[in-house]
């Protein structure tokens, strides 16, 4: 969900981390119990009978790796194989230019022959296009983890005045 300015919302926790101190405590609890209550459960992942072959064992290693670090639920089915999908064919697509070169000759419809860049080139661009937009989705490369990252803080010891007023 993002906000007006298109800026993602960050969850709760990470914004308490920042230190932003705009929001009261009844305010940080309520949107703790909304986060909670539309967090997707992680019961059901499969992975789809129509990867094929290279793309389900890239399923496998990286659904294992996101269940492990809690950032893949049953929602998230269908834009993970995307990504596989996408990391199958820019695989098959490179194949296609060891075998065949990064030019082509083609011949037009008037027999002449002309060298052009190998169509898959572009394949392979695309799909890996798409593969590093949805990596960067699940936090798969370095800058998207540093995102995702929360570093712990040390909790602060409490003022005179906080002990006795608490957080007004």
């Amino acid at each position: 969900m993002e906000n007006m300015a298109g800026r993602p919302i960050k969850p709760i926790d990470i914004v308490v981390l920042d230190g932003k101190k705009h929001l009261s405590k009844a305010e940080i609890e309520e949107r703790r119990a909304l986060e909670a209550k539309y967090s997707p459960n992680a019961d059901n992942i499969q992975c789809p009978d129509w990867l094929d072959e290279a793309a389900k064992e890239h399923w496998a290693v990286l659904s294992k790796d996101l269940l492990d670090l809690e950032l893949l639920t049953n929602i998230d089915i269908g834009a993970l194989a995307i990504c596989c999908d996408a990391y199958s064919k820019v695989i098959k697509s490179n194949q296609e230019i060891e075998k065949h070169g990064m030019l082509v000759t083609y011949t037009n419809k008037g027999g002449n022959k002309n060298v052009v860049p190998n169509p898959y080139v572009a394949i392979a661009n695309k799909y890996s296009d798409i593969y590093k937009r949805y990596c960067s989705e699940f936090g798969l490369t370095p800058t998207a983890r540093l995102r995702l990252a929360t570093p712990k803080e040390a909790p602060k010891p409490q003022t005179d005045f906080e002990r006795k007023f608490g957080d007004v």
